[in-house]
């Protein structure tokens, strides 16, 4: 039987893949600023959804209407492109619109929605004007360019 032989370990072996090298100060500070601008990043973009998310359930409470305060009401279904386009349009114009007011958004995909569109008679793609009752002054249908409505507006509310 042939005896095995063992290998004996050299002093000057390589070090090994898993081996570490110190880290340099330049590379430490360079990674702590991406993490940092990261964490930044997720945190704002955190902010914003909850805004966002909040802001789109006050536009929601339909029970604010006749609170005294002039309301602007679009019918709206979120996966309908020209009710986005209308909202988009509405949006611009009350940037320029000084009376105080409340915009609302009936979303018909929701029982709320639905059952004030009921009420009203009118399609998606609308926005309706109510005074501070919640009697309706004006209804606009289609898409309709933001400086239109802000005449509506002024001429309704103003």
């Amino acid at each position: 039987m042939p005896k095995s032989k063992k290998r004996k370990k050299s002093s000057h072996s390589q070090p090994s893949a898993t081996s570490k090298r110190p880290v340099s100060r330049r590379q430490a500070l360079t990674t702590l600023g991406l993490y940092a601008a990261g964490a930044t990043a997720v945190a704002a973009s955190g902010t914003y959804i909850a805004l966002d998310f909040t802001s789109k359930l006050a536009e929601a409470d339909l029970s604010k209407i006749g609170n005294g305060l002039p309301t602007i009401v679009q019918i709206h279904d979120p996966s309908c492109s020209l009710c986005n386009q209308l909202q988009k349009q509405t949006r611009i114009a009350l940037r320029d619109f000084d009376i105080e007011h409340q915009y609302l958004v009936a979303n018909i995909t929701t029982s709320d929605g639905l059952a004030f569109q009921g009420r009203m008679g009118q399609p998606h793609v609308t926005l309706i004007l109510l005074d501070g009752d919640g009697v309706q002054l004006q209804v606009i249908n289609g898409v309709t360019q933001s400086d239109a409505i802000l005449a509506q507006l002024n001429a309704h509310f103003g």
